[in-house]
């Protein structure tokens, strides 16, 4: 099967660590641009600036090279919140990851759309992830919620507007959604989907 996994070489000195970092960054970026069928090795290996053998060095394929971004991330959110405000700055810090990684957002979404298997199942595994943190930021906080609810609420409603400011914007997402009214309309989001905001118009 074209899409097995292959021996995937690690760097050994700080230097290559550089060279294979400057590789998975071309590529973030070129599938994000191009899609995973319209960018090829030698595109990565010129957005980088190393030659086609250095890839395949690296990544014996394409598809080696995508299988190595799809990564679940490392939040580095506290173990737990004192209190709910608190709660709402963890669940913004985590939904900041995936804006600062918009275009891995894109690349990954664009091959969920298409069937891709491991595209899917990154999604799924990153959701129960995501369900897990938060029931434990939440519980930590005292919210007295249906937690698994809340939690289900926040993926759904929170991927829907990533999705939507990725396929809108584009190579732009990153930029949009970082902006201050939109990083405040999330955070009010969150606090909307826990019920610690009335609804508008009340």
């Amino acid at each position: 099967m074209a899409n097995q996994p292959r021996s995937v070489r690690e760097p050994q000195t700080s230097e290559a660590v550089a060279t294979r970092e400057r590789i998975l960054a071309a590529a973030r970026a070129l599938f994000a641009e191009r899609g995973f069928d319209g960018t090829s090795v030698r595109m990565i290996a010129n957005r980088a600036g190393v030659s086609d053998p250095a890839v395949h060095y690296y990544f014996p394929s394409k598809y080696d090279l995508f299988r190595a971004l799809m990564v679940q991330p490392d939040y580095g959110v506290p173990p737990r919140a004192r209190n709910l405000d608190e709660a709402v700055d963890v669940l913004a810090d985590m939904f900041a990851w995936w804006a600062d990684n918009a275009a891995l957002v894109r690349a990954v979404l664009a091959q969920q759309l298409r069937g891709d298997q491991e595209a899917v199942d990154y999604l799924l595994d990153g959701e129960e992830r995501y369900h897990d943190e938060v029931a434990r930021i939440l519980a930590s906080a005292g919210y007295c919620g249906d937690i698994a609810a809340a939690a289900d609420i926040l993926f759904h409603t929170l991927s829907g507007i990533l999705w939507d400011a990725v396929l809108t914007y584009g190579n732009e997402a990153r930029e949009v959604l970082d902006q201050a009214v939109f990083r405040e309309r999330v955070r009010f989001t969150i606090r909307r989907c826990l019920n610690l905001e009335p609804p508008y118009g009340t």
